[in-house]
């Protein structure tokens, strides 16, 4: 099956095994984790210095390219060092993903 049709759960444990332990594999991990890339396509789509995400503001750790490539680099279950940049975004929201 070409990874297009994978749903988003099975992307995700995909990546979470490519991360090298980085990423927790079980669901609720997967709906934290829904909520970063939520907030990561939200910096990829604005200039603005600083994000917000239930009521709270953030200073951005990553910049829009840096937001756009990880969002690319999600949909195909590709771990790099961009890629693990979601690990900054879940801490500076005190999710453990």
């Amino acid at each position: 099956m070409k990874i297009d049709k994978w749903s988003g759960y099975a992307k995700h444990l995909v990546l979470a095994s490519k991360s090298g332990g980085k990423l927790r594999t079980n669901f609720n991990a997967y709906l934290e984790f829904k909520k970063i890339k939520e907030v990561i396509n939200n910096i990829a789509f604005t200039d603005k210095s600083t994000y917000s995400s239930d009521g709270d503001i953030y200073n951005r750790k990553i910049t829009s390219s840096e937001a756009k490539s990880i969002l690319d680099n999600i949909e195909a279950c590709k771990w790099t060092s961009t890629t693990s940049k979601v690990l900054l975004i879940a801490n500076q929201l005190k999710i453990r993903i």
